[in-house]
């Protein structure tokens, strides 16, 4: 069984500011978001044009214009309008505390889909030439993600999960950059079930708790999708 693609959040929120004019379309936000985020990953922010995004969302340029302020405030909407991991931390909090595992999982699942990959390393790769692009992601999309991650590290610590005197700031770095490590500097593809397996492995060196292993159910649905 095929997995699906990375979704896209819809836009539902629109500026008190623009109260006056036309009303912004879902549909339209949608399709550039989705045009954006494929522009960037074939082709980074220096090949990405406006033009290109435009014509493949169906919009006149101008609509883009009117509604982000640089090429590079829209890729970094387009990139925090794909659902990530960000997501699994803060949906999987309250189950978290009493096992990790449906949240190793779902981060297995996430991380381990070739788009998500290829996003991943274009954009790091992006960094040198364009840390503007970073920087506004980091500002505007990233940092209020983090604080949900961090929410769950806590609440973990509260529940005995996780040591009384670990610094939550320092293991979500840790998970974050073991997840990017394994991904994009060690070679070969990784499947869900050794994604999961060394991710649950990371978790166990950083928990108070001993976890118990439960990885035969996740290879035999990741061997399942392989058929």
């Amino acid at each position: 069984m095929a997995r699906p693609p990375l979704k896209l959040r819809p836009n539902n929120r629109t500026p008190r500011a623009r109260r006056r004019g036309r009303p912004r379309s879902q549909a339209a936000d949608l399709a550039i978001l989705r045009a954006a985020l494929k522009a960037f990953i074939e082709s980074g922010v220096d090949g990405a044009s406006i033009e290109q995004i435009a014509d493949d969302a169906g919009v006149a340029r101008t609509t883009l214009y009117r509604r982000w302020s640089s090429k590079e405030a829209l890729i970094a909407k387009a990139i925090a309008s794909a659902r990530g991991e960000a997501e699994l931390w803060a949906a999987e909090r309250a189950r978290f505390v009493k096992s990790p595992k449906p949240l190793i999982e779902a981060l297995a699942d996430v991380v381990t889909r070739s788009e998500y990959r290829r996003l991943a390393a274009r954009l790091i790769g992006s960094i040198p030439s364009c840390p503007e692009l970073m920087e506004t992601y980091w500002n505007n999309h990233l940092l209020p993600r983090r604080s949900a991650m961090l929410k769950v590290i806590e609440a973990a610590r509260d529940a005995g999960i996780v040591r009384p005197d670990s610094d939550p700031e320092i293991l979500l770095d840790v998970v974050s950059g073991a997840i990017i490590h394994h991904l994009l500097v060690r070679p070969g593809k990784r499947t869900r079930s050794e994604m999961y397996e060394y991710l649950f492995r990371v978790l166990r060196e950083l928990t108070a708790e001993e976890l118990v292993d439960d990885v035969a159910a996740v290879k035999a649905v990741d061997s399942s999708d392989r058929r």
